[in-house]
């Protein structure tokens, strides 16, 4: 269950089409990079979106993503689309697909943005490795709300609900090495043996992996204290749910094993964190280690 790289929208369904882990972009890039004027030399301003009385609404999206959107999606995918969907405000990126029911319209941009045989925009000028990298940034830091463009406060803004939003989140992947539970395993076999460590290899399990509170713990720090679960479809539609346990750690042995790839989400009373692309398999620490490996940024986080 490589790169569990999970999306977070609090109390609701919470995120590269990855092959392999949930990749983030490293620690200190620069996610306003994209917001720089394009090659061309024309800017990538957005127009403003507008209510029915010709009003500018606060569309949640961060600036930087809207000027990736502005510049290479919105003569299709715009206020007014002649595409299937509509890519202008956050309730529109973090709707279901119309193409994958499994992801979000975000999640599925980003897919179409780094495909190489189905690319989008189809024609015209592409993303730039920086913009692709920004708005993948994004979408694996949970398509968090932002101030949008224009937007006069800096730090909230209104949003088309009447409703403050919060300022755009920090990069969840740039902490400290930290346990944050205070609690390592002492010894003994049993289901909370090991957290973090890699464990499919030794034990017959199909999904097995570590929920941790931040990116970076160590091996055999405890992780989150029970209280949520993963949830895990198969290639056939087949769904487990599999509780975490005391230790953070979740163990999946059935009888019947499920097939990746694996569309996969944490769940909790906060929230939930799904993963923005397909799990290759269920070996989640192979991939999610201390510092992250195979492209994944740290550990799998709870939402």
């Amino acid at each position: 269950m490589r790169r569990l790289s999970l999306i977070l929208v609090a109390g609701a369904v919470l995120t590269s089409a990855l092959v392999g882990c949930f990749v983030a972009p490293g620690e200190g890039d620069d996610p306003n990079a994209a917001a720089d004027p394009g090659t061309d030399g024309t800017s990538n301003d957005p127009t403003p979106v507008l209510d029915d009385a010709g009003q500018p609404i606060a569309t949640g999206v961060p600036c930087d993503i809207e000027k990736i959107l502005a510049a290479h999606c919105s003569s299709c995918h715009g206020a007014k689309p002649s595409a299937p969907s509509r890519l202008v405000t956050f309730a529109d990126l973090t709707a279901t697909s119309v193409n994958d029911k499994t992801k979000t319209e975000a999640e599925e941009a980003l897919v179409r943005m780094e495909s190489t045989t189905s690319p989008m925009p189809p024609s015209g000028t592409k993303p730039t490795a920086q913009e692709i990298a920004a708005f993948k940034a994004w979408v694996t830091a949970s398509t968090p709300m932002g101030v949008e463009c224009g937007a006069a406060d800096g730090g909230t803004h209104v949003s088309d609900a009447g409703t403050k939003d919060a300022a755009p989140a920090p990069n969840p992947y740039a902490t400290p090495l930290v346990c944050t539970s205070k609690k390592t395993w002492s010894g003994g076999y049993s289901s909370t043996m090991h957290p973090g460590v890699a464990c499919v290899g030794c034990h017959s399990f199909n999904i097995a992996g570590t929920v941790y509170p931040t990116a970076h713990e160590p091996d055999n720090c405890n992780g989150v204290a029970g209280g949520m679960s993963v949830v895990v479809t198969d290639a056939h539609n087949k769904t487990a749910t599999i509780a975490v346990n005391s230790a953070g750690n979740f163990l999946y042995a059935p009888a019947v094993k499920l097939v990746a790839p694996f569309t996969v989400k944490v769940v909790s009373s906060k929230g939930t964190r799904v993963m923005a692309g397909k799990a290759p398999n269920g070996n989640c620490n192979s991939c999610h280690t201390v510092k992250g490996a195979s492209g994944a940024p740290g550990r799998i986080m709870a939402p």
